[in-house]
Parts: structure tokens; sequence; C-alpha cells
């Protein structure tokens, strides 16, 4: 079976859309499902990212407060901490047709992010020095730059079987009939 990561290094090649013009109609409506799996489950790996790095960003900030970091009122704030977006920056919104990935996925997904910082050991910013805790930082950045970039290539290729689909639609090589069987 496939890891969501060999996936994306088949997807993700430039001469994947190479033959898209000489493919079934079913063909690239599959290569278009397989592109909307594989951004969903990148998708929700960022979104896990960025609730990851937007609580380390609170945890330092609370160390300007008197006393230094406490982790108990990170804790306390974490509902408004995860609501508020935090400091991350969107790219544009897509309404994927699946809003989680698949369960088999789920650990492919996560196991990168657990290996920088796993929801068990959050409890561990409270023994990270400033250094660290900015190191920790850095290394969300990177994984959510990563898979923001292999995000914007899915989108470009969904984009490019979308508009073959509608030209063939357009110019009658694909019908609506097609659609129904």
């Amino acid at each position: 079976m496939a890891t969501l990561q060999d996936d994306l290094a088949r997807i993700l090649t430039p001469d994947y859309l190479d033959d898209v013009g000489a493919r079934s109609v079913a063909d690239i409506r599959a290569m278009r499902a397989e592109c909307q799996e594989a951004e969903t489950a990148l998708s929700y790996l960022r979104r896990l990212v960025q609730g990851r790095l937007d609580i380390v960003h609170a945890y330092v900030e609370s160390a300007g407060a008197e006393g230094g970091p406490d982790l108990s009122s990170v804790v306390d704030a974490l509902p408004a901490i995860l609501a508020g977006g935090g400091r991350t920056v969107g790219g544009p919104g897509r309404n994927p047709v699946l809003h989680s990935p698949d369960t088999e996925s789920l650990d492919q997904v996560t196991e990168e992010l657990d290996g920088i910082l796993g929801v068990d050991n959050l409890s561990r910013l409270a023994h990270l020095d400033q250094a660290q805790l900015a190191d920790l930082a850095e290394q969300l950045r990177a994984l959510e730059n990563r898979v923001s970039a292999e995000r914007r290539g899915l989108h470009e290729r969904i984009d490019t079987l979308q508009a073959e689909l509608v030209a063939r639609h357009k110019s009658g090589q694909a019908s609506v009939d097609g659609l129904l069987s």
C-alpha cells in the first residue's frame, strides 16, 4: 500500500500531467480525485501544525509575564488560541471534497509533526529555554512551509485537471450523460 509521501512524490513530479490530453475522462477524474485526497490530508496536517505553532507562540509570549512562562495559563487559553488562528497566514481558501483524511492516512500525516512536537509532549515546553523554543517554532514553521508548498502543487494539478474536464465538456468530447453512468 502506498503512503501519502509515496503518492505525493509521484503526483508532484513535473511529468504527472504530461499526457493528460491523451487520457480518458475517467482517468482524469481519477487523477483529480487522487490529488484532492492528498490535498485533504495535507490540509489536515497543516491545520495541526498551525495549532501547535500557535501554542508554542502563546507559551513564548507568556514568558514575558511576571514570574516567567506559565504553561497552565496557556492550557487554560487553548480554546482561544486554537480558535483565534494565531499568527499563521492562510493561503487562498478551498473547500475540499473531503474535510478530513481517511483514517489510514492520519498516522502518516502526523508522524513527522509528532516527531517535532507530539501532543503528549506539549508539557515539555516548560523545560525548554528560549533558544530551544525558538528552534521548535522554526521546525514547525519549516514543516508548515513545506506542507503549504506541496498543497500549492496539488492545487495547480487539480486546477489543470478540472480545466481539462471543462474543456472536454465544452467541446463535446465528454457529455453530461457520462457523468450519470
